[in-house]
């Protein structure tokens, strides 16, 4: 009888190996909290209020360096973004250095590509923030596709809602140039129809530099998210110039302007924060550039410069932004505050290096 007992003893463990729901799984290790919302910063994701983006801003957002541990970078880590592009090709990341994630390759029409991220629910912490849309976003895939441990072709668009996020370059399959990608993703839509005439403004530069008695000018589009999209009647203003400074909006195709500016011979020099208004169908969204502006002829003695701004949701992420890049040499030129989530904008300089 004692026999009997240790084999079906045996049996049962045997059937828990090999039916138990986390057995064999391995989970990420590197800013595995950040990844699945269980790092302290977690609560400064702004949940209620995401924002459109296109991935060519995307995969040109500065990265921090080095990477931290086990914190958010703000404002890109805090923030929610919603992602229309072409899904293309998809892996579950299993095996001895896979973590259990979904491995997404998004692509716009201009050909750049991001990852974006979906973590196995049993690999989420029960105190992550973003528990249940995690399990709500694996199940979306799965009703669409079954992920397996090799690449597998989509080539079908998606509206991908997730939190921003940095991740060590380890030649990931469809990486952007900064490692960006959204992770973990909190919302998939396959196959997103119009999405009443929102949209995502861009601009060609984020600097605009300008002496006294000349124009300078920038192009600013305003781009359709989702399928069908329509941008008919988009109203473009701006608002900030230094006095003397002013503007004309030069159409210059559907969605599309130049704006240009043009400044007296007087000109206060500085930096100014410039705000750039988009609006049509009920929808308004803005963009901010920094002018730089000289009353002094350009010369090949005076100092060249490069220019970087910044947004941030609050006046401590401003703080630790400047301590960071600091480090690496910008100088703080100016800050304000516009309307909106991540409402500041900061403006830093440095000397350019031969």
């Amino acid at each position: 009888m004692g026999k009997i007992r240790g084999v079906c003893w045996g049996l049962v463990a045997f059937c828990f190996v090999c039916t138990g729901p986390t057995f064999g799984q391995r989970c990420g290790v590197e800013r595995w909290s950040v990844k699945t919302g269980t790092d302290s910063d977690s609560s400064h994701v702004d949940l209620s209020n995401s924002q459109p983006a296109n991935i060519r801003d995307l995969v040109a957002l500065q990265p921090p360096n080095p990477l931290p541990k086990d914190s958010r970078f703000a404002p890109t880590e805090t923030t929610v973004f919603v992602v229309n592009a072409t899904l293309t090709d998809y892996k579950l990341e299993a095996g001895a250095t896979g973590d259990s994630d979904y491995h997404l390759v998004l692509m716009d029409e201009q050909g750049n590509t991001m990852v974006a991220e979906i973590p196995s629910p049993t690999c989420v912490g029960a105190g992550s923030a973003f528990a249940s849309q995690i399990t709500n976003a694996r199940a979306q895939f799965d009703a669409q596709f079954s992920a397996t441990s090799s690449f597998q072709t989509a080539n079908v668009a998606v509206q991908v809602t997730g939190v921003g996020f940095f991740d060590f370059f380890h030649h990931q399959h469809g990486a952007a140039p900064n490692v960006i990608e959204l992770h973990p993703v909190l919302d998939i839509q396959f196959n997103p129809g119009p999405t009443n005439g929102d949209f995502v403004l861009s601009g060609s530069s984020a600097v605009m530099h300008l002496h006294g008695g000349s124009s300078s000018s920038v192009s600013v589009t305003a781009s359709p998210m989702g399928q069908g999209g329509s941008l008919s009647n988009i109203d473009f203003t701006v608002s900030g110039l230094p006095s003397g400074v002013t503007s004309k909006v030069a159409p210059g195709g559907v969605g599309k302007v130049n704006l240009i500016l043009t400044a007296p011979a007087s000109v206060p020099g500085g930096t100014f924060p410039i705000v750039v208004t988009a609006a049509g169908k009920g929808r308004s969204h803005s963009l901010t550039i920094a002018l730089n502006t000289s009353n002094a002829p350009e010369t090949e003695e005076s100092p060249q410069w490069e220019y970087k701004m910044i947004t941030a949701a609050t006046e401590q992420d401003v703080v630790d932004q400047a301590n960071l890049l600091g480090a690496q040499e910008w100088e703080l030129v100016s800050v304000t505050r516009v309307s909106g989530p991540s409402a500041w904008r900061a403006f830093f300089k440095r000397l350019k290096k031969d």
